[in-house]
């Protein structure tokens, strides 16, 4: 089901195809739909529920099913307000995807200004999205871990608990640094980003297995392009958790 090879390059016109809207094909909306039932009906006891997207490398879809998961709640969940955070501070993206469709502008800084004391604040945007507001990574930082670990990133945590219901994080890959099992601890769990006919299914194995011995849980696995036709160009979602097959 795995298997590596060259990175899919990306750009503008093919982020926005990839992002949820009334033009998205309806199987990869009711994909989407089918992990958020999923997430909803977890054993969390958490009155704010923290879920983080991973991957084994980069390039395996975690940054658009970020984006897509915490679209889809905002949709569907009446009255429950969603927060993306961005917290890959070595290679953010979501500030490169999403800036256009906020209300306000990325650049204005983000959760590495804020964790470094720059901003007093979190510069949390809110989207044209009813109940969707999104923390950009910032700018790049040379100590990404030490942020991660300080005392601010606690509080900050602890205030947007507060604030919103749903936590969805964008992590960097879990083989090539350490940042995102930091997260083990603050958050409810994992969910693993893997793409079809790119991933490996060894080194997602020792993803999992990195955040386990952390402490951390993996909810599940979501696979991406999945395309049976294997028409050049199409997109679509499957979902395993630890249950097993749930969504196409």
């Amino acid at each position: 089901m795995f298997k590596r090879k060259s990175r899919v390059h990306s750009n503008d016109r093919i982020d926005e195809q990839r992002l949820l809207d009334e033009n998205t094909p309806f199987a990869i909306t009711e994909a989407f739909r089918a992990l958020y039932t999923k997430v909803l009906y977890l054993p969390i006891e958490d009155k704010c529920r923290k879920i983080a997207l991973t991957s084994a490398f980069s390039g395996e879809g975690k940054t658009y099913i970020s984006i897509n998961l915490a679209i889809t709640f905002a949709k569907n969940s009446e009255k429950k307000r969603v927060l993306l955070i961005d917290a890959d501070m070595r290679k953010p993206r979501v500030a490169r995807i999403l800036s256009k469709y906020c209300t306000e502008a990325a650049e204005a800084g983000g959760l590495s200004e804020y964790l470094a004391g720059i901003n007093d604040e979190p510069n949390i945007v809110a989207t044209d999205i009813p109940n969707f507001s999104i923390l950009f990574s910032g700018k790049e930082s040379a100590n990404p871990i030490g942020l991660i670990n300080s005392k601010r990133m606690n509080e900050l945590l602890s205030k947007c608990a507060e604030q919103f219901d749903y936590i969805i994080f964008d992590t960097p890959p879990v083989t090539v640094v350490s940042d995102s099992i930091l997260f083990a601890d603050k958050i409810n769990g994992y969910i693993m980003a893997a793409r079809a006919d790119y991933s490996d299914i060894n080194s997602l194995s020792d993803a999992v297995d990195a955040i386990r011995n952390v402490g951390g849980e993996v909810l599940g696995v979501v696979l991406s392009a999945v395309n049976p036709k294997k028409s050049r160009g199409a997109y679509s979602y499957k979902a395993y958790s630890n249950n097993g097959y749930y969504s196409n």
